[in-house]
């Protein structure tokens, strides 16, 4: 009996990853563009964490701008902080890059995590910096964005901000400027751990998400290794 009914879930299970093998990239954008309703039954079909083309379908969500579906991917627990999109990054340096300046605020309050790099090295903070978000570079900061991380070509926020008005200019300079006391120390080690994600089942239920970066104890920089528990929301 017990042989049975293992063989029925596992027929189950290789019906619904033949099913979301078969959907195209068209068809997931399609009914993501449907909006939550749509979104909830495609749930019924594939994973939460299904990945195609370099997309999660938190990137999709954000990239047409579908709030409730964002909303709706946060409430079935989704990977907040996974890596992916037009840039190699999370879903919250999307919603920077594409201006949708309230779903990056809802997501950062959910807990995504702010120091990760896509595949030019910047993190969120640089992305709202080069766009001049001088709110969000402060809502960033106050979730605990490294200003001292550069991109591949060195880079700090601080290097990246563009030509606003006189008083928004100095005080994003005022803002991402890295003083002495939060200079890295030259004995720092930098840390390079393979996976993007590694996660421990167990009691805690915990999540570690790694990058490359440096640490130094009497830093201000940004973790290689950012260990949180997963919030149930």
């Amino acid at each position: 009996m017990l042989k049975h009914l293992l063989s029925i879930i596992l027929m189950i299970s290789l019906a619904t990853v033949v099913y979301a093998k078969r959907l195209s990239k068209n068809e997931i954008i399609h009914i993501i563009k449907q909006g939550a309703p749509a979104t909830k039954e495609l749930l019924k079909k594939v994973p939460i964490d299904y990945y195609q083309n370099n997309y999660t379908l938190l990137h999709y969500a954000v990239q047409f701008r579908k709030r409730d579906v964002v909303q709706l991917l946060v409430k079935e627990k989704i990977d907040l902080s996974r890596k992916g999109g037009r840039f190699h990054g999370t879903a919250l340096q999307d919603a920077i890059h594409y201006g949708y300046l309230g779903i990056a605020s809802y997501l950062l309050k959910k807990g995504t995590l702010v120091n990760i790099q896509n595949k030019y090295g910047e993190t969120a903070l640089h992305i709202a910096a080069k766009n001049g978000y001088l709110e969000m570079v402060e809502q960033l900061l106050a979730h605990g964005a490294s200003k001292n991380i550069a991109n591949k070509n060195g880079e700090r926020a601080y290097d990246l901000i563009p030509n606003l008005s006189w008083d928004s200019r100095k005080k994003m300079k005022r803002v991402l400027e890295v003083r002495e006391s939060e200079q890295p120390n030259v004995h720092s080690k930098s840390i390079d751990i393979i996976n993007q994600n590694i996660h421990a089942v167990g009691n805690n239920n915990m999540n570690i998400i790694d990058k490359k970066t440096k640490i130094d104890k009497n830093s201000n920089m940004g973790l290689d290794i950012d260990i949180h528990k997963i919030n149930k929301f």
